[in-house]
């Protein structure tokens, strides 16, 4: 995640699912945006334009999804006006989302992972936000923009209910990609237990959820998939694979 992103249709898709999940479990959902300086990706991750998928705020059915959440990004249209740290001290999503607003280091990722798992250590679930999913390969540059295998792990080990944003492939079939990732987290010993939420924004983008089956049995997390897919109807699609 990066400041330039904030408030585009990823984020209102994403913030729709933590709000109406908080509130059926009613228990605040911890946030780690895996926030990145794109100074420290390198040059031409400062040049890109990404982040202006905004026109998502001139419709209205999208809009009336959650007419609070697309009031408050209607707010931050102009790209100077885009701040993690103040938008979540202002925003009503507070109610529902406990947010951890570090950005991730080049030096000492273990250190900042550590504070995160404290900073989270009374959140049962926690929604992890990639800039572009879980890295599958030998750590670069960057994986800055990456989830870490390790990194979930470790969220696992302490008995959390994770959740992690991942990005749709531009040459895969997305069933064929998803595929792929399942096998490679089951490699790593963790499960995908419950359905894969499809996000039909451009790109897709797709929630993952790994936890304890007994811990998610017990909090119905899947029947609250079931009726969020119904509620958000052609917006948002599960996939078993």
């Amino acid at each position: 995640m990066q400041e330039r992103y904030l408030g585009d249709i990823h984020d209102f898709y994403k913030f729709l699912f933590l709000k109406y999940l908080s509130k059926k479990l009613k228990k605040k959902i911890g946030l780690n945006w895996y926030l990145v300086d794109p100074k420290q990706v390198g040059i031409g991750e400062e040049k890109k334009k990404d982040g202006e998928k905004r026109n998502y705020l001139k419709n209205d059915d999208i809009c009336k999804l959650d007419l609070k959440i697309s009031k408050e990004f209607e707010k931050i249209v102009n790209i100077k006006d885009r701040n993690i740290k103040n938008f979540t001290y202002q925003t009503h999503l507070n109610n529902y989302i406990k947010f951890f607003n570090e950005k991730i280091p080049h030096i000492n990722r273990e250190f900042w992972l550590r504070e995160s798992l404290k900073f989270f250590k009374n959140n049962d679930i926690i929604f992890l936000d990639p800039d572009n999913g879980l890295l599958k390969r030998k750590e670069s540059r960057n994986s800055l923009k990456h989830l870490l295998i390790d990194e979930l792990l470790k969220y696992f080990c302490e008995k959390k209910i994770v959740i992690f944003t991942q990005f749709q492939s531009y040459n895969k079939n997305h069933l064929i990609y998803l595929e792929e990732i399942k096998k490679f987290l089951i490699y790593h010993n963790l499960g995908v237990s419950l359905p894969i939420i499809r996000n039909r924004t451009a790109p897709n983008t797709f929630f993952f959820t790994i936890g304890d089956n007994d811990a998610i049995k017990k909090k119905k997390i899947y029947n609250l998939y079931k009726i969020y897919e119904k509620k958000m109807k052609t917006n948002v699609e599960l996939i078993t694979i």
